[in-house]
Parts: C-alpha cells; structure tokens; sequence
C-alpha cells in the first residue's frame, strides 16, 4: 500500500482553489475602513497574530493529515497505515512549507492593505472601524496557516508516495495522537482507501537462441564470396560458342533425317513397280 490510497489526501488540494478565495475575502474586510495613522505597524501586528503564532504552535505540534478542522477521521479506529503517515509528518518538509507560508503571507497581508481602497464599495463591513477588520481578517490568515502546511505535505506525499509496510512495534495510538499532533473536528469523516487497478503483467518471453560463431562466420563468408566472385570473360566465351555449336549440330540432325527419309520413300516405290509380273492368260479346258 502507498500513501496515494488515502482519499483525504486528494481532498487537501483542493486548497489551492480555497485559498485565492480566502485572499480575496481579506481583501473586502480591510476595504471597508479607512487605514490608520500607521498602516504598516497595523499590517505587521496583524500578521504576527494570524500567522506566526499559528506557525509556532504548528511546528511543535503538526495539523493531523487526518483533520479537516471541523470533521476529522476517527483516532481509535486508523489503521496502521493510517497510523504510519502520522508518524511521518513534521521534520524538514513541515518547516519548510510553514517558513513558505510566513513569508507569502506577508508579502499578501501588505499587498491586499493597499489596494483594498480599490473596492470600498464592495465591502461587506461599510465603513466599520479598522480593528474590527484587521480582527476579522485573523482566523484568515490562520486557516491559510493550517492549510498551506497540510497542502505540502499532501503534494509530498502524492508525488512521492510512501510504501506504508506495518510493524508489529511500531504504533502510533490515539493517546500520542492527541499529544504530538494539532487535531481538531467531530470523528465523523469515514472513508475507505483507494484501491488502484493493478497493471496485468506480461510473460517474459524466452531469448532467441543465438547463432555459433562457427555458423555465422561460415555464412557470412559464403554470402561475401558470392557477391564478390566476377564471371571470368573467356568462361563466358567458351559457354556462347558451345551454344552455337549445338544448334548447328541440331540443325544437321534435322537435314541429314529428313534427306533419308525421302530417299527410302522414293526406293522402295520403284521396287513395287519393277516386282509386278505381266500375268498371261490360261487355256481354257475346252479349247484344246
């Protein structure tokens, strides 16, 4: 089994089309007051209550991978497939997209201040006070928090799957769950893992026997001599002459047959001829 068998997974990208949403949503809270004296100390202290201090607490206790903040998958019954992803999380790629997170945040949070007086008159507040906005625009930045780490370590894991192999030692109960991990929501999320169609797998084929050395040499040079032996030209000379001695022969055959043929016709019509006698006639008996 691998880690892209987990459906919740798949279902924690789709953070990337939450997120754009969640940016614009800040964006009409801070349009509907006007900026304080000091803009940008209100910008820094808005993001070092929405995102660092969510970052810190992230960093010591990861977001449970199983946990979508208001639903979470059942800690008593994971399997300990289950079990093993969560013993996976944090370490490096957990720093690594919070530390991403901190800084795209910022560069947001001071973005999404100045232009927001591009769309006053769609805010949804209408001339409220700036406190109330920048309290507001908080739980934000906080979710993105959550969601920018969960998002990571869900691409990881899906582009990278993890060979989840169980040991019999290793075991990552409900008790060091709720300890080491940020869990949160109602157990009522159940969903089975994905199973993938496996990919028939094909007979290797036995190899062609090769040819001897012996074998292929021997063809080789018969093949060569072939094509490079030319005809000998007084070869070919005696065969023409031999041709046209046979037909002469043949056509002396011919002649000499049929001369003799109509020399025996002719002899043996004259000797018919000369073998007849003249007959004479006989007496009769009474004429004596």
């Amino acid at each position: 089994m691998t880690s892209r068998s987990e459906p919740l997974l798949w279902i924690q990208c789709l953070a990337i089309g939450a997120i754009p949403l969640e940016l614009l949503l800040i964006k009409l809270l801070l349009a509907g007051a006007d900026p304080g004296p000091v803009p940008s100390l209100e910008r820094v202290l808005t993001w070092g209550v929405g995102v660092v201090v969510p970052a810190i607490g992230l960093w010591r206790r990861p977001a449970d991978w199983g946990s979508l903040l208001l639903i979470r998958l059942p800690t008593m019954s994971r399997s300990r497939e289950r079990q093993l992803l969560s013993m996976r999380q944090g370490g490096m790629l957990s720093i690594a997209s919070l530390s991403t997170a901190m800084v795209l945040l910022l560069l947001a949070m001071w973005w999404l201040d100045h232009s927001a007086v591009l769309i006053s008159e769609f805010s949804p507040l209408g001339n409220q006070s700036r406190l109330g906005a920048l309290l507001l625009t908080v739980p934000l930045l906080a979710l993105m928090v959550w969601q920018s780490q969960q998002l990571g370590q869900a691409f990881w894991w899906l582009l990278f799957p993890a060979h989840l192999e169980p040991d019999a030692e290793e075991r990552f109960d409900a008790v060091r769950l709720q300890k080491e991990r940020s869990s949160f929501g109602l157990q009522l999320l159940n969903l089975q893992q994905l199973e993938w169609p496996v990919p028939a797998t094909t007979q290797p084929q036995p190899p062609a026997p090769e040819p001897s050395p012996t074998t292929t040499e021997h063809q080789t040079a018969k093949s060569n001599s072939a094509r490079t032996s030319p005809i000998d030209p007084e070869q070919q000379t005696e065969e023409n002459e031999s041709t046209a001695l046979n037909t002469e022969i043949g056509e002396l055959d011919e002649s000499s047959s049929g001369g003799a043929k109509s020399h025996g016709e002719k002899a043996e019509t004259s000797g018919s001829k000369e073998s007849e006698p003249k007959s004479t006639p006989e007496p009769t008996p009474g004429s004596l």
